[in-house]
């Protein structure tokens, strides 16, 4: 006598309700985290080249990650690699996600790694309008910052990945640890005022 196949285990999804106010309160955190963050931002390196080059060189990174991390990117992975956990599994879902993390991991680091070895042309394609001293100071700002896009590239697809699977927490927390972080850095620099160039 045959028994019936047995029943798959039921796997509970998280209710909408605690998924909003997850994903809700952590963006709260991350508006009054990034208000502090400009309010020290302004205090400590007010308005001027220093100012004006850090601004370039935070955005510049900011600008490919939307590019390469965001976007069509973010829209196409995160339907595919729940589809794929759907219909053969979490290991075939883990592998698309590790070959997909790989091509961006290269990708990434060659720009990045293009990035820091001309960053003149770069910056001077990029934000045509700084000169001088404004110049100076954004190519050497970018040096340090643009590292910063491989890190935050990787992290959109494993955030990405996080989200198809019910966790949405994580993810949303990673703006506000950033946001802390500047803050801890602009309190430092606030307290040591002669790390910056004069106007």
């Amino acid at each position: 006598m045959s028994h019936p196949p047995a029943a798959k285990p039921v796997t509970r999804a998280p209710s909408l309700r605690r998924s909003m106010l997850s994903v809700g309160g952590m963006t709260l955190l991350s508006r009054i985290a990034g208000f502090a963050r400009d309010i020290l931002m302004a205090a400590v390196l007010g308005a001027g080249p220093v100012a004006d080059a850090f601004l370039v060189a935070f955005r510049l990174p900011n600008h490919f990650r939307a590019i390469f991390a965001e976007g069509a990117f973010s829209t196409a992975f995160v339907p595919r690699y729940a589809a794929l956990r759907e219909a053969d599994g979490a290991d075939a879902a883990k592998l698309f996600a590790d070959r997909l993390f790989t091509l961006l991991f290269i990708t990434q680091a060659l720009l990045a790694a293009g990035v820091l070895a001309f960053p003149g042309p770069f910056v001077r394609l990029l934000a045509p309008g700084l000169s001088g001293q404004t110049l100076d100071l954004a190519i050497h700002f970018t040096q340090i910052t643009f590292p910063y896009l491989l890190c935050i590239a990787l992290m959109s697809l494993l955030a990405g990945a996080l989200n198809a699977t019910g966790r949405f927490a994580a993810a949303a927390f990673a703006p506000v640890l950033m946001n802390l972080c500047m803050i801890a850095a602009l309190l430092v620099a606030g307290l040591n005022t002669r790390w910056l160039p004069t106007a």
